[in-house]
């Protein structure tokens, strides 16, 4: 075999990753006829070839932690709607000898607003402001008739009132109708009502103004339950602080203390406050708190 045969083979088997080829020597070596050497030739010795190494393998990156976008800040939860009464009450740090406690009830911003949100169905009214020939002035620049309350209770027709009152008498229907169902098992339809407006000063009071001279105020006489049965204020509620006797009297009393208690009118008097209220509630927005109960 010649050497440049020899050669050609060696790089085949190198290529093809032969680990052991014969030595380089014997490759080279003349040709050696087997008949004079007497015998077959020797076995050529063996070379160790190493086979080709592998690429190195590539570095490991430990995978990139997923991007968290910052989270929007929670909203803050909308302040609670003030009571009624709290849209009209004089704070007592706001006393001062120039505080005006008797006149036309001040606008309520967002006045309509407030009522739908309150579940009233009403419509737009007028009462002008003007002054009497006693001197006093009557009437009011924010009045409503107020048709339906969230209580589904008939009030004998759509009684003129202030925007504070019509809030108020949305949330007396609503606590009417939870203390009947406590303490009379079932809910109120009507409610009688002795008038909201009537220019005039106050009956005890010479010299103050009625707050019924703006329709700033209403009177209840009696409620009617859906079976029919009426509870009047006259005889049933529960005089000079004494205990009620029987379901009517913890109802009209648990009502009343409600009214003033949750400011759903800051003047709340009853048959307890004196005689020419023995027979009706009177409720109204006057800017201070009288607990009547």
């Amino acid at each position: 075999m010649s050497f440049r045969l020899a050669v050609a083979v060696l790089g085949g088997l190198v290529m093809t990753g032969t680990i052991a080829v014969p030595a380089l020597d014997a490759l080279c070596a003349p040709d050696t006829d087997v008949r004079d050497s007497g015998g077959p030739p020797a076995t050529p010795p063996v070379v160790a070839v190493a086979a080709p190494e592998a690429p190195p393998a590539k570095p490991e990156v430990a995978p990139a932690e997923p991007t968290v976008e910052p989270s929007e800040p929670e909203a803050a939860p909308a302040a609670p709607e003030p009571a009624p009464a709290d849209l009209v009450v004089i704070p007592p740090t706001e006393v001062n000898e120039e505080t005006v406690w008797m006149a036309p009830p001040e606008v309520i911003p967002n006045c309509e607003a407030r009522l739908e949100a309150a579940g009233i169905d009403f419509t737009p009214s007028r009462l002008p402001v003007h002054k009497t020939r006693g001197g006093i002035y009557c009437g009011a620049e924010q009045v409503v008739r107020y048709r339906k309350g969230p209580g589904e209770i008939s009030w004998g027709g759509s009684p003129k009132v202030t925007c504070p009152v019509a809030l108020g008498m949305a949330r007396l229907e609503a606590i009417v109708q939870e203390e009947a169902e406590r303490h009379l098992g079932r809910k109120v339809r009507r409610i009688q009502h002795m008038g909201t407006y009537n220019c005039r000063e106050m009956a005890n009071y010479p010299g103050w103004v009625s707050e019924h001279s703006y329709a700033n105020a209403i009177d209840i006489k009696h409620f009617e339950l859906t079976n029919g049965k009426k509870i009047p204020v006259l005889g049933s509620y529960p005089k000079n602080g004494a205990e009620p006797k029987n379901a009517s009297a913890r109802f009209l009393k648990a009502v009343a203390r409600r009214l003033y208690d949750e400011r759903a009118f800051s003047v709340v008097l009853t048959p307890s406050f004196d005689s020419n209220h023995r027979n009706h509630f009177h409720l109204d927005m006057a800017r201070y708190l009288v607990d009547g109960t």
